[in-house]
């Protein structure tokens, strides 16, 4: 599906939730816990956690670590959901700064035995080692060096609050445009932390829609092998991490219309 026929489906989707609830930037609180655990679990799984949905629901209801997982499954999960209590409590007011990034990843990553690797463990502080990964083409992809990590980020966060500021129409002042580059940018080329940074980038990527008085976007397992390449994609063909955000994005707003009706039927 072409973008602009994705975003014809999404403000579609909008108009449609719109009369199920008047008011999208009163969330629903059975709704947002709901989306809390959805979010905790799809975001942790994306970066291997073996936590199943159901001990995912166990873990932030009764905070026991389910039989044979490991401890820095069970802190991720936990400390994930934390700060998204921290997020929405106060999502409208919060804002896109350095500071709110750092203090997030902070009680995000506090407990050392969350890192691979607790010599590196520095919730909250920018790395201070070079990081890179491994394409799926097998290709090495190196991050931004720690000395120039303080400056793009001044730069993404200028820009990012800059564009959420703009009365522009055009698809780029989208606010999933917005949140999808702000995501990829941070993720792809500067990528701050030494760990953490696929979270904190989702979570931040979720402020901005929530806002917006959009859904999250969960990206799910199956859908893990699409959402690497599309780091690898963007670079040579620009719009397809956006395409793929836009085609979550559909997803959320269904389920979100899907919860609506159910709740009215009550």
């Amino acid at each position: 599906m072409a973008i602009e026929d994705q975003f014809r489906k999404i403000n579609a989707l909008q108009k449609q939730i719109l009369k199920l609830e008047p008011a999208p930037v009163k969330w629903n609180q059975d709704y947002l816990e709901k989306v809390k655990v959805d979010f905790t679990y799809a975001s942790n799984k994306l970066e291997g956690n073996k936590i199943s949905h159901g001990q995912t629901i166990q873990i932030l209801k009764d905070f026991v670590s389910p039989k044979d997982t490991s401890i820095s499954d069970y802190l991720d999960i936990l400390n994930h959901k934390k700060v998204l209590d921290l997020v929405f409590e106060n999502y409208q007011s919060e804002r896109i700064t350095e500071s709110n990034i750092r203090k997030l990843h902070k009680e995000l990553m506090k407990n050392p035995a969350q890192w691979a690797d607790d010599t590196y463990c520095d919730p909250g502080k920018y790395k201070i080692f070079e990081n890179r990964t491994y394409r799926s083409d097998g290709k090495e992809h190196l991050y931004a060096e720690p000395e120039k990590v303080q400056p793009a980020m001044e730069l993404l966060i200028k820009e990012t609050n800059e564009a959420l500021n703009s009365n522009s129409t055009d698809i780029e002042f989208n606010p999933l445009s917005i949140a999808t580059r702000f995501h990829f940018v941070f993720l792809n080329h500067i990528h701050p932390f030494g760990d953490g940074n696929g979270r904190i980038a989702r979570i931040f990527m979720n402020l901005i829609l929530l806002q917006k008085g959009l859904p999250p976007i969960f990206i799910k397992e199956v859908d893990k092998r699409d959402y690497l390449d599309c780091f690898t994609k963007e670079e040579k063909q620009p719009g397809a991490m956006l395409e793929f955000m836009a085609a979550r994005l559909i997803e959320s707003l269904k389920s979100k219309r899907k919860y609506l009706l159910a709740s009215l039927n009550k």
